[in-house]
Formats: structure tokens, C-alpha cells, sequence
């Protein structure tokens, strides 16, 4: 979706490497490797066991310079490590074995000995003797070894006891506030938090600083200045192509896609892509490789693109099987773009399961950019009614997070868009009817029994790892993997039945018997939420002639709505009753009722319209459905309150005959 800003001064160009030039050659990846293998033969602590240590300030400054601007200095890492293990450890030397050792993890697959090492030379370098250089060693630690393999709150705070040594030292104030700005952002600080700092480290920076490393912070101070809309845009400070590091090149990338100038950032991505080291910090290596590949997924139609952002998804989950918290919902928001990029609304699924992962995990920045996708694909889709509904999402997560600047230049941009569809998406449209709420509502609605197979499976798995396998027990999971997946071929003809304003084939059917079956299935994840289930089932003989899947669908959307406002309630167990009765001559009734928080009177009155929801990140999609369900089998749905605490959603269907509630379309193909 086109985004038009005000205008603003290009991006510097490109600083284009000399012919088969990288900022990590092979001979210095050659150097560590001869390095770490002759380190291994000594053992890999020897060099953090010395007693004491020499000093070579010369070395140590050297090291720190290659360090900050990641560069790989392979022949200085060899020659040092060489060189201690004949005549003793210097305080440098713990820098060059920390360095190497990140190396051996991004390389060499050093693993354990390489996490040894980098422990060993980080205990080494709170010792007094460590000098100036222990605070380089606790970051590059931090930065490069434990952001690689430890939660990344456990890198976060040896990062702030490296901030808090260095902190009277103005000549690394600068590089810290931008590691620890990065970090802070992946753990999903929020913004005023992170402006703040930036602000509070600039101003104790003397004005005529002008290293490297201030010039990228002035550029991540512009970012988050225009995220927070206290300027109109990332003014980004003036650096010569060929004085650009890769820190630098990752900010202008950020910017230009911010402003929706792709030329702009896909030249960034390609200045970036030349300075990648083992050396380059994770919190600036994954944005680069999340909005690599979202740049990437806004170009069409040049070749080689694809391959490129197939390797950004790819790096992003490599990073996602090692340290989940850290880039599992950007490895799923790579994965919507290429699948966007790729055309079809299959993305909508994937752009919806990045948003709620990065909701979980407290990055707020991801969950909006995931919604910004969403709502970019309706646009492109002609998708009318789903459209407003992630615009919403867009801006509030944007809102929450504290990016007012973005939210203004969202609302400016969706506003200067036609309101109107052309020809083909106005056919499209009328044809349907809620064809535009139909990507959502089919991600909302199969992702329940998606789930509750990926339980069973992982039940079925335990049983069988057993040492002596329970059969029985793998097999009753199986069993219900197999229901899961016939249930999620229903919902998908059921919802499509819906959009086409298609009955669905009938069948006669014990009420009660459907309304256990979805007790059982949603039964394990109650347990997990601590929710406590009571069935009162009244209709054991009562046979009803309706659409079984429907019912069942509608009785899930309200269980999981319990679930979910139940998840507030701590002063009281948390406690769903589920009813079936009858309601009189003809007629029959579902109750369910929680107690939790319940519902505001003037929320009841809207609850079941398309699209509204009360949560701050629902989709309002599951109530409409509902609602549309009940009323196509001539029944209703109402809320009401419950005593003492919660909401009592009451569905009231008839009991009609076979032959009077033969749908008008039995005889079309729903397969």
C-alpha cells in the first residue's frame, strides 16, 4: 500500500565495497579458526586461570576499535592468542578470547567450550587487574556470546553492569546507549523509555563528539524522535558513504522503510549486507534481517529477490530455534512477507500468528508492524470489511507502545487512499457479501483445532518417548488429532458456507453429545489457564436437526471468550458453567457463564457486531459469526449478566424436523 509522506531529503548513497571486498574476508575467518583450534588444544580457560595481568593498552584499544565498528580482526585475535599462551594472558587478551569466541559460535560451532571460554574471560575481567578493558569484556560478552545463547534478559543485565563501569568513560558512552537502546528495544522496552535514555547519553556526549559511534546514535535518536512524533521525521545526521558502519546503513534502512521510500531502503539493505560480521551485535542484526526481508516483500517482479528475503526468513528462524524469546515473532513476521510477496491472503493467517506471538513476548513494535502487513494485504485484496478492523489494530498497538508519530503518519497516509473500491473489487464485494471478513474469520476460527492438534500431538509423543511406550494413551491422542482435523475442514466449508449465504448440510444429531465434545476438546487448555469446568447437561435424550459443526463452532467462540476474560480474575477461582436445557415447547438452550469481569452495559448492546471487540487486540470477528450462526437456524444469541461476577451468553435454538429445516443448498459441493 502506497504510504505518501511529506517530502524529505534522500538517503546518502550506498557505500559500494571495492570488487569481492567484505567487511569478514576469509583470511581473517581462517586466522580465528587456526586460533580456536590451537586455544581448544590448551583448554579453553587456560587463559582466564592467570594469576595476573599485563596490560597493553595499545592492543585492547585496537580490538575495542574493531569491536565497535565490526570489523573482524582476525590477524590481531590469532597473533594474541598465540602469543599469551607462550608468555601469559594481558588484560587485552580476554578481550581477543571473548571476541573469538563469538566467532566460534557464529562459525565454528563451538558450543560449549565456546560459552566456557567467554564465562571464564568475563569472570576474569571483573577482577581489578582487568583494568579498562573489563568493562569491554563484560559488553562484548553481553552483545555478542550471551545475546547469541541466553535468554536475552540475562545479556541485558550484564550489558547494564558493563554500562555502569564505563559509565564516567565519554568516549564509550555513545557505542553502550546503542547496544543497550537495541537490546532494551528487543525486550520490547517502550519508546519513552528507550527516547529517554538516548536523550539523557547524547546530551552528556560533549557537543563536538563526532565518532562513529555518536553519529549512529543521533540517527537511532532520530528514529525513535519520529516513532514518538516529537519531530515530523527520521532527520538522520549527515555521514560520508564510505565513513558509514553497519549500525549506521541499519538506521537508514529502518527510516526509509518507515517513510515507504523502498528504493531507499533496499539500497541501505545492500550497504548493510556488505559489513555482516561474526562480530555484528544480535540486537542490530536481526532488525536488519526483519526489515530486510519486509523491504524485500514490497518489491515485485525483480529477479533474485525472492532468494534474498527466503535467506533473511531463514536467518530469523535459525535465530528463533536458539533463543525464541528474542526472534521468534520476527521469524514469523518474515515468513507472513514472503508469504504476502508470494501473493494470496494465506498471509493474513501468518501475519496474525506474528502479532499475537510478539503481543505474548512484550514486543509491542512487531505486534504493529504485523497488523501493518495485514491491513497493507486487505488494501491490495480488496478485502473491504476486514480492512478497518487491522487498521485499528495497527494504530493501537502503535498507540500503546507510544508511537504517536507513527499513528499520525499511518492516519495520514490510510486517509489519503480512496475510500472507494474499483470496478473489479466493487464485483467482488457485492458477489460475497462478507467475503472481506472471510481471511480473518477462517484464521480465527481453525486456529482453535490447529492448536489443540499440536496438544495432542505433543501428548502423543510423550507417551511413546516413555520407556515403556503407553500405546494406548498415543493412540486416544491420535484419535483426537484426527477429530481436530476433520473439525477444521468443517469450519473452513462452514465459514465459506457463510460468505456465500449458503445453508450447510444438516444432520440429526444428540445436543448433548456435541456439546461434550467440545468440552473435551477445549478441556486442556482450561486446565492450563487453572479455569474450572461444570457441565450441567439436561438433554440426554433431546435429538436436534441442525448443522452439527456450526453449533459446535458457536459453543467454542463462547468458551475460549470465557477463557480469555477469566484471565484477569485473581481474588477468586476462576469457574465456567456450561448448560444445555430446555427452553420451553420446541425449543432448546446453551448457556454459558463465567465469572469473571464481566461486561460493560454499553458493550453488550455491541459485542456481536462485526469487528468491534472489547479486547484491546481482538478482532471482533468470533461474536458476528456467532450470532450470524444461531440466526441462520432461526435461533438467538443474547448476553446478559451473571451474579455475582461474569456474563452469561444465552443461545436459544428450535427443534425443527428434518423435513423442515432441509437447507436449500444439501445438494451443492461444499468439499
Amino acid at each position: 500500500m502506497t504510504r505518501p509522506l511529506p517530502p524529505t531529503r534522500p538517503a546518502p548513497a550506498p557505500y559500494v565495497p571495492p570488487a569481492g571486498g567484505t567487511a569478514a574476508p576469509e583470511p581473517s575467518i581462517a586466522a580465528c579458526r587456526r586460533a580456536w583450534l590451537l586455544l581448544c588444544g590448551a583448554g579453553v580457560t587456560t587463559l582466564a586461570a592467570a594469576p595476573l595481568l599485563g596490560t597493553d593498552p595499545a592492543l585492547a584499544d585496537a580490538l575495542q576499535d574493531a569491536c565497535n565498528a565490526g570489523r573482524l580482526p582476525g590477524a590481531l585475535i590469532e597473533a594474541e592468542i598465540g602469543r599469551a599462551l607462550l608468555d601469559g594472558p594481558r588484560d587485552a587478551t580476554l578481550l581477543a578470547a571473548v571476541l573469538l569466541a563469538a566467532v566460534a559460535l557464529d562459525r565454528f560451532r563451538g558450543g560449549r567450550r565456546a560459552l566456557l571460554l567467554a564465562e571464564a574471560c568475563a569472570a576474569r575481567a571483573r577482577r581489578p587487574d582487568a583494568g579498562a578493558v573489563g568493562a569491554a569484556v563484560l559488553r562484548a560478552h553481553a552483545t555478542l556470546v550471551l545475546a547469541r545463547r541466553a535468554p536475552l534478559r540475562d545479556a541485558a543485565l550484564v550489558q547494564a553492569e558493563a554500562c555502569r563501569i564505563e559509565a564516567g568513560r565519554p568516549a564509550t558512552l555513545a557505542r553502550n546507549a546503542v547496544l543497550w537502546t537495541g537490546v532494551r528495544l528487543l525486550c520490547g522496552a517502550p519508546l519513552t523509555e528507550l527516547l529517554h535514555y538516548a536523550q539523557a547519553v547524547r546530551q552528556a556526549i560533549p557537543a563536538d563528539g563526532a565518532s562513529a559511534a555518536a553519529r549512529q546514535l543521533d540517527g537511532r535518536l532520530a528514529l525513535f524522535r519520529a516513532l514518538a512524533g516529537s519531530s515530523h521525521e527520521p532527520d538522520l545526521p549527515a555521514v560520508a558513504p564510505d565513513a558509514m558502519q553497519f549500525g549506521c546503513w541499519l538506521d537508514c534502512l529502518q527510516a526509509a522503510w518507515l517513510r515507504g521510500q523502498t528504493g531507499a531502503a533496499r539500497a541501505a539493505l545492500a550497504a548493510a549486507r556488505q559489513l555482516v560480521t561474526p562480530l555484528t551485535p544480535p540486537c542490530e542484526l536481526l532488525p536488519y534481517h526483519l526489515f530486510g526481508a519486509l523491504t524485500l516483500a514490497r518489491l515485485r517482479g525483480i529477479p533474485g529477490l525472492g532468494a534474498q528475503l527466503r535467506d533473511h526468513r531463514r536467518a530469523l528462524q535459525a535465530w528463533a530455534r536458539r533463543a525464541p524469546d528474542l526472534a521468534g515473532a520476527m521469524a514469523l513476521l518474515a515468513r507472513a512477507a514472503e508469504q504476502d510477496a508470494g501473493g494470496g491472503a494465506r498471509a493474513l493467517c501468518a501475519y496474525e500468528a506474528a502479532a499475537a506471538l510478539a503481543q505474548s513476548d512484550g514486543q509491542a513494535w512487531i505486534a504493529a508492524l504485523a497488523w501493518e502487513g495485514a491491513a497493507s494485504l486487505c488494501g491490495r485484496l480488496g478485502l473491504a470489511g476486514a480492512l478497518p478492523g487491522y487498521r485499528r489494530l495497527a494504530l493501537d498497538t502503535w498507540r500503546d507502545w507510544g508511537a504517536h508519530g507513527r499513528v499520525r503518519a499511518l492516519v495520514q497516509a490510510w486517509d489519503a487512499v480512496p475510500a472507494t473500491l474499483d470496478p473489479d473489487q466493487q464485483t467482488r464485494a457485492a458477489r460475497a457479501g462478507t467475503v472481506g471478513e472471510l481471511g480473518i474469520a477462517i484464521a480465527h476460527e481453525v486456529n482453535q483445532p490447529l492448536a489443540a492438534i499440536l496438544l495432542h500431538a505433543a501428548a502423543a509423543r510423550r507417551w511413546l518417548r516413555r520407556g515403556q511406550p503407553d500405546t494406548a494413551r498415543a493412540l486416544e491422542a491420535l484419535e483426537q488429532i484426527s477429530a481436530c482435523g476433520r473439525q477444521a475442514g468443517d469450519i473452513v466449508r462452514s465459514v465459506r458456507g457463510l460468505a456465500r449465504r449458503e445453508g450447510e448440510a444438516a444432520s440429526t444429531f444428540a445436543l448433548d453429545g456435541a456439546v461434550g465434545e467440545v468440552a473435551q476438546l477445549l478441556r486442556a487448555l482450561m486446565v492450563r489457564q487453572n479455569v474450572q469446568l461444570e457441565t450441567r447437561l439436561q438433554l440426554a435424550e433431546r435429538q436436534v436437526h441442525a448443522s452439527r459443526a456450526q453449533v459446535q463452532q458457536v459453543l467454542i467462540n463462547l468458551l475460549l471468550n470465557a477463557i480469555e476474560a477469566l484471565a484477569a480474575v485473581s481474588d477468586r477461582p476462576r469457574r465456567i458453567v456450561l448448560e444445555s436445557a430446555s427452553a420451553g415447547p420446541g425449543l432448546v438452550e446453551l448457556r454459558v457463564r463465567d465469572n469473571g469481569p464481566g461486561i460493560a452495559p454499553a458493550d453488550r448492546e455491541r459485542i456481536f457486531d462485526a469487528l468491534y471487540s472489547t479486547k484491546p487486540h481482538g478482532t471482533g470477528v468470533g461474536l458476528s459469526i456467532s450470532r450470524a450462526i444461531v440466526r441462520a437456524h432461526g435461533g438467538r444469541i443474547e448476553c446478559v449478566p451473571a451474579e455475582p461476577h461474569g456474563a452469561l451468553f444465552r443461545v436459544v435454538l428450535p427443534v425443527r424436523s428434518m423435513a423442515a429445516t432441509a437447507p436449500p443448498s444439501a445438494s451443492h459441493d461444499h468439499a
